[in-house]
């Protein structure tokens, strides 16, 4: 991937565009984010590490997300800080 930064955009777009498709229900509502990965979306752990293979595939990082971040149930919005905050320190 090079020194191109990941911007919050893309990686929340990747993340919920990924819930819609581990979670099928979902498709046509609106996720603003703020929702609560298990409580709210109903992700298991199964599904999270399928919203990390995701990611990985689309924004091409293999190996460059810690994936024990996807362990720790959140919000998206969450998710994507801890992403994005944590993706330059992987490049050094």
């Amino acid at each position: 991937m090079g020194d191109r930064r990941l911007s919050r955009d893309e990686v929340r777009a990747v993340l919920v565009t990924a819930v819609r498709e581990v979670r099928p229900a979902l498709t046509g509502t609106s996720i603003t984010g703020d929702e609560h990965l298990v409580g709210e979306l109903g992700i298991d752990s199964v599904e999270r590490v399928e919203l990390l293979i995701a990611l990985e595939e689309a924004l091409e990082v293999e190996d460059e997300v810690d994936p024990r971040v996807f362990m720790i149930p959140m919000t998206i919005n969450d998710l994507v800080d801890q992403i994005v905050v944590a993706e330059p320190a992987v490049r050094e």
